[in-house]
Formats: structure tokens, sequence, C-alpha cells
């Protein structure tokens, strides 16, 4: 029996440099604190939708690469990585946007295709394999005689049709979309089915057992109806503490700054100084752990002496293209650089 338990183990993390899979899907290490992965092993053991909110950077898009990486080394077994197409366990991704619609995730039918079709075969079916060729014009005669030929399943469809095991379906920011499109969702998550119209199909798992493990995040841009929360399991991702930040840093980078603490150090400073002088600002967007780490990747790269990179974050107000990998806007920079001079000023003399 496939155990789908998250640990988050050291045993099936990806290498600091991390790696990719067949669909070109980056995984890193990734270290969830507790209440994440009792959370999400709540969630599997429920068969409930988990939906993760937390401010931008917190990791919550992270967290499904991190289950699948998980689920695929365990597949492997004997402490074994994925390497090739075959090993990957099956991962889903649905990119909500503001034009994403509910049956974008389920399937798409292409009538105009099918009507095109039809208008092809009604003519002079001799002229037809004249002008297509027998072998197309066979193809195209199978086609219209199946339906199916005509229609394509999107991320959750294609969750839904799982045969061997539980896959993972991440639907990412669904706060993006129109407010109605949480509630066209309400049948399809609640009970893992639905119906195709246009081919009478019926989808949904075989099995109870191959139900999608679903992972919803959103950035709370605008609020979620009651409908739908009532359906999924809730957790908060708060934002990673310092301590844990080290232990990001160290998974991230490892070997590079093994010798470079002091850099590290400076650098977690001045993260967290921006970091709570941003989140006290509205409309403005603290630095996630993203940007830690391209800050961090800017200042300790190859070839760079350890005072540079120390002189740099002490002057970082005046470093504006280092300053940019942390603070996204000017208005935002302004402010920094402001605080930072009222600093200057009160140091003594």
């Amino acid at each position: 029996m496939t155990d789908y338990t998250y640990t988050g183990a050291d045993a099936y993390q990806p290498p600091p440099e991390g790696l990719r899979d067949d669909k070109g899907r980056e995984y890193v290490p990734y270290l969830p604190e507790p209440g994440l992965k009792k959370a999400l092993n709540l969630a599997i053991a429920l068969r409930r939708p988990l939906l993760l909110e937390g401010e931008p950077g917190c990791g919550k898009t992270r967290v499904a690469a991190a289950l699948v990486y998980e689920l695929s080394c365990k597949r492997l077994g004997q402490n074994k990585k994925p390497a090739d197409q075959s090993d990957w366990w099956n991962f889903y991704v649905w990119n909500v946007t503001s034009t994403s619609r509910a049956q974008d995730g389920l399937y798409s039918f292409d009538a105009v295709g099918r009507l095109r079709d039809a208008q092809l075969m009604g003519t002079n079916p001799a002229r037809l394999q004249q002008f297509l060729g027998e072998e197309d014009a066979a193809s195209l005669q199978e086609r219209m005689q199946d339906k199916t030929k005509y229609r394509e399943f999107g991320p959750l469809g294609e969750a839904l049709r799982e045969k061997t095991h539980r896959p993972v379906l991440l639907i990412d920011e669904i706060d993006k979309a129109d407010s109605d499109f949480p509630n066209d969702l309400l049948l399809e998550l609640d009970e893992l089915r639905f119906r195709i119209p246009e081919t009478d199909e019926p989808i949904g798992p075989p099995q109870p057992e191959n139900a999608p493990i679903v992972i919803i995040t959103s950035n709370r841009e605008k609020p979620l109806p009651e409908a739908f929360l009532r359906r999924c399991l809730y957790y908060y991702v708060p934002f990673p503490k310092p301590e844990t930040l080290k232990r990001i840093i160290t998974a991230r980078f490892g070997e590079r700054v093994a010798k470079k603490e002091q850099i590290v150090e400076q650098a977690l400073a001045q993260f967290d100084e921006i970091h709570k002088l941003l989140e006290q600002q509205p409309g403005s967007r603290p630095p996630g752990t993203s940007e830690l780490l391209e800050f961090l990747t800017a200042l300790i790269q190859e070839g760079k002496p350890m005072a540079e990179a120390l002189e740099e974050i002490e002057r970082l107000a005046e470093e504006l293209p280092l300053l940019g990998t942390l603070i996204k806007t000017k208005a935002d920079q302004d402010l920094y650089v402001q605080r930072s001079a009222q600093k200057a000023a009160q140091k003594p003399m």
C-alpha cells in the first residue's frame, strides 16, 4: 500500500542546486514548518482540498512540488532520486489567471473543428480522398465517428482520470480569477467528478484510492466564497522565522555559504529590517524567501571578495541595483533609503 504521508525529511530533499522533471518543473529543498506538514497530511487523509493562504514569498506554491518529490522518492525506494520521466509522480499544475474559467481546468471541446470536419465529409468522397490523400481521408472519417477525438482535458480533468495512484494537483493563485470561478468548481472539488455533455462521458477517479491530492494557493487578493471554503481544509502559512530562513539558506546553498557565515548573518539582518518596514506600509509588498535567496546569490557569487560583499550590505541604501533584488518598487526603495538616512543621522559622531 502506498504511503502518502509527507515528512519533509532530509532523505526526501532534492540536491541544493535543485533539479527539473521532464516537464521543466523545478524541485528545490523545502523545509516546511510542523503545522504545514500536519495540515497537508490531514488533507491527504480526509481527501479534501488543502487551501493555503499567506503573504507572497512564504512558500505556498512550493508545497506541491515538495510532496511530489517525496512521493517520487518513496516509490523508487532505497534512497534513489527521480531521474527519468517514468520516475516522477504524476503532477498537474493549473496556473490560474484573471481570464481563467473553471472549465479550462476540466476539458475543452473543439466544436468548430468538428463542424469543419463535418463540412469536409459532406463533399464528394472521391474528390475529398483525392484532395487529402487516402490516409488523411480515412483519419478524418475515423475522427468524425469518435467525438472524444475533439476533447482535450485540463489539469483537473487529467488528475481525475488517474488509474494507478493518487496524483498531485496544484491550483495556483485561485484568487486571481473572477469571483465566480471558485463557485463553478464546487461539485468537481467536493465529489471529484464531472460529466462532458458533448461526449456524454462521466469523468472521475475509478477508485477512491485514486482521488487526487489537491493543493490550492491564494494570496488573499480577494475573498473566496463561503461555499468554496467549506469544501476545503484551510491553513495559513506563516512567514518563515529567522532560524528557519537560516536552515533554508543552508539547504539551498550548501557548501557555497559554509565559510561565509558573516555575510549570511548581515544579509538576514538587512532582509529582516526591510521586511518589517514594508509589512507596516499599506500597499507595499515585503520581500519573500525567493527575494532573500536572490539577494544572497548576488552577494556570494564566485570571485567576489567577502569584504566587498559586506560593504555592499552595509551600504545597501546606496547600492540600488542590489537593493532591487529585495525591493521591487521605486516608492518602497525611496522609503527604505529615507529610513536608512534617518538612522545614519541618529548615530553618535
